[in-house]
């Protein structure tokens, strides 16, 4: 249904432009604005106003103007949804009938009147008061007159104080001086979305008291202690050559069964609860290591001076710098370091004493002489001659009569090694000889490769290089060493360069779940308001039972 709004002068002043009102929210369509004679006079009064009320009234008058030089009644506000029109009004009459109960000298009080007239000729559609004043709606109220209150959500912000008005200028000074200084971006490669870097473990819980008793007896009942050491009785087997072999066996001496049962089974099962307790130790599933990524980049008109990225760590954790590459290879294993080697298995249950066996063997009984072929062989008399030939030969005895025998079977070859024994004998007899002729030669070698030596000059040690003075260095923050503040420096960083990019372990300094926040500062000669980024770090550690990694061993335990 079409809908008239008789506005006061709070519509057109105190509430958002009517371009940008929610229109729909009256749920008419279209709803039409009309424009009467003592608004527009309250209008023409405040263009000589000054702020925002004087452009309003400007706005207001200048749609007004243009419908008089087009000689149109309306004015297009909004085209649809729903469609919104400003229509001149201003030769309505107040209602006569109600004059007695309202003075038409005061505008407010007269647009009531225009209402009452406006609304007793409509025809297929509705005539309403548009209003924010209570005290023309009270009054419309008792007379009957339809009105509508003007939402409070449509008001505009109340206008800017002169404080606000100050501080909005301040702060264009410092853009503008902002805009001349570098700007510097932070961002953290290894955050999630939520800003926070998760990462879980899980811990190994030690058995209970009650568990281990549990599993004590379970080996106790798998394996129980041997009571019994009467002796089995005597067996006896055959072999293939009809021998018989017949063994008796005899109980263990009272010492060793007393050994068994009072001091090797209960010592085992005191080792196995040992062992058991330990269960948990090297089963902790560590978590994985947190390695933060921080990419810096200069996006500002002007190069940064005397840089200082500073990194802070808060709570449960610390940063760790990597060790440079040339460290790698020392040995980090810690002196007198504890084995957390996982148990594998638990130990053997003792053997019992065995019984004494003895074994009486039985050959059969020959009753028809052996048809057996004697095996062939040397005959003694042979060995007897060769003895003869020997000579009865005895084994020397003496050095000189074993090198004596030597000789005998001498290859022929020994008489050449003889030869060349003399000869290098005979060539040490004239040694002395020959160093007279090689020393002169030698002497005068070594003379002229010294030569030159005399004549050098000391060497040189050059200064070592300055750092490079665009490139970031640590600043006082020790490689491979747990701390609570790290720096990195640089003396020029160039503007619109490639991001420059830091990574660095963080490390937790307690155990279980734990929890801490790192921040990133970049401080310059030429930065007013260092940039700040935080990144929080955690965690979460899952407590696990060993008592089914304990049952698995018992029931292994063979």
């Amino acid at each position: 249904m079409e809908l008239h709004l008789v506005p006061d002068t709070n519509l057109f002043f105190e509430f958002k432009a009517l371009d940008q009102l929610p229109w729909a929210e009256l749920g008419h369509d279209p709803v039409v604005l009309l424009l009467t004679k003592p608004v527009l006079d309250e209008i023409d009064k405040h263009k000589k106003a000054g702020g925002r009320t004087r452009d309003r009234a400007l706005d207001i008058f200048g749609r007004f103007r243009a419908m008089l030089e087009s000689q149109a009644n309306d004015s297009e506000v909004q085209p649809a949804g729903p469609r919104v029109l400003l229509r001149r009004m201003t030769m309505v009459r107040p209602d006569p009938d109600i004059e007695e109960h309202l003075d038409y000298n005061r505008p407010d009080e007269r647009l009531i009147g225009i209402v009452s007239t406006l609304s007793k000729g409509a025809r297929g559609y509705q005539v309403k008061l548009f209003t924010d004043d209570g005290g023309p709606a009270g009054l419309a109220q008792d007379l009957g007159v339809p009105f509508k209150m003007i939402p409070q959500a449509w008001r505009r912000p109340p206008a800017e104080t002169t404080e606000a008005k100050q501080i909005r200028d301040l702060k264009k000074v410092v853009e503008v001086y902002q805009n001349q200084e570098p700007r510097v971006a932070i961002r953290c490669e290894t955050e999630g979305g939520d800003g926070i870097v998760t990462v879980a473990g899980k811990t190994a819980i030690p058995l209970t008291e009650t568990e281990l008793e549990e599993l004590i007896e379970a080996l106790r009942l798998k394996h129980p202690p041997r009571e019994d050491f009467t002796p089995p009785d005597p067996t006896t087997s055959t072999d293939t050559w009809g021998a018989t072999k017949t063994a008796t066996y005899s109980a263990p001496s009272a010492d060793d069964v007393a050994n068994y049962r009072d001091r090797l089974y209960p010592k085992w099962l005191d080792d196995c609860r040992a062992a058991l307790r330990r269960v948990h130790v090297g089963r902790d599933e560590q978590s994985p290591s947190v390695k933060l990524q921080w990419a810096l980049s200069n996006d500002g008109s002007r190069p940064a001076e005397r840089v200082r990225v500073e990194f802070v760590a808060e709570g449960h954790v610390e940063l760790l710098r990597p060790r440079p590459a040339q460290d790698d290879d020392e040995d980090d294993t810690e002196p007198n370091a504890v084995s957390t080697e996982p148990l594998r298995r638990i130990p053997t249950p003792p053997k019992p004493p065995e019984f004494g066996k003895t074994i009486a063997t039985s050959q059969p009984t020959r009753t028809t002489p052996s048809t057996a072929v004697p095996a062939r062989g040397v005959p003694l008399s042979s060995l007897r001659g060769m003895n003869h030939a020997l000579g009865n030969f005895a084994v020397p005895k003496s050095a000189a009569e074993r090198l004596a025998i030597g000789g005998a079977f001498a290859h022929p070859i020994s008489a050449e090694m003889r030869r060349m024994h003399d000869a290098i004998k005979g060539f040490s007899r004239h040694d002395a000889l020959m160093r007279s002729i090689l020393n002169p030669t030698v002497s005068s070698m070594a003379e002229r490769v010294q030569m030159p030596i005399r004549h050098l000059s000391p060497p040189s040690f050059l200064p070592p290089r300055p750092p490079d003075p665009e490139k970031f260095h640590p600043a006082a923050w020790p490689a491979g060493i747990p701390v609570r503040t790290g720096a990195l420096t640089c003396q020029l960083w160039r503007h619109q360069a490639d991001e420059e990019v830091f990574e660095f372990d963080v490390v937790f300094d307690k155990e279980g779940d734990a929890r801490g926040v790192i921040e990133c500062t970049v401080h310059a000669d030429n930065i007013t308001v260092p940039p700040q980024k935080k990144v929080v770090v955690e965690r979460k550690v899952e407590a696990v039972s060993m008592l089914d990694v304990a049952r698995a061993m018992v029931e292994a335990c063979v």
